[in-house]
């Protein structure tokens, strides 16, 4: 792993965390193909910070960074839902919907359409080293301005914030 800090590191000693991944399973009937698969672990060190940068209706947003062996570190998003009651599975069922997504947009846009779409990595990080084994939700981290294009019941944002559909 490449330091890609940016030179920033988070305070605190790094924490074990099991990383589960969605790996998609090909086959089956077309319109399943991509939702169908396993959920890989792996042991990773990660630093989570201990205040949110950002948050949605639903979730809050923590810089986290995943730090090698070697003491590189990789700056990721951890987004933990508002909701202390959340049901665990619930982070499962949004890193599965949002991979599967990724593997159609593949698709999408081999058929040469005009405007790309992607969709980012998404995994489930269980904090093993915490009561509870809390889960939380990460996504690599995109640097400059983020400008969210739809909302969580269906509805799309244009260029201004205006409703779009």
């Amino acid at each position: 792993m490449d330091d890609q800090s940016g030179g920033v590191v988070l305070p605190g000693r790094p924490e074990r965390a099991v990383r589960h991944e969605w790996n998609v399973r090909r086959g089956g009937p077309a319109e399943y193909r991509y939702c169908q698969g396993d959920w890989v672990k792996s042991v990773v060190n990660c630093v989570i910070d201990d205040l949110p940068f950002a948050e949605g209706a639903l979730r809050m947003c923590y810089r986290m960074q995943l730090v090698s062996k070697e003491g590189a570190r990789h700056n990721v998003v951890a987004k933990v839902s508002k909701d202390p009651q959340e049901d665990r599975y619930t982070y499962f069922r949004d890193v599965q919907a949002q991979m599967c997504a990724k593997c159609w947009a593949f698709e999408y846009n081999a058929r040469d359409v005009p405007k790309k779409i992607d969709f980012v990595p998404a995994y489930v990080y269980e904090l093993v080293d915490r009561p509870g084994r809390p889960l939380v939700g990460v996504e690599e981290f995109v640097e400059g301005v983020f400008q969210k294009y739809n909302n969580n019941v269906g509805g799309s944002m244009g260029e201004g914030g205006e409703r779009a559909t």
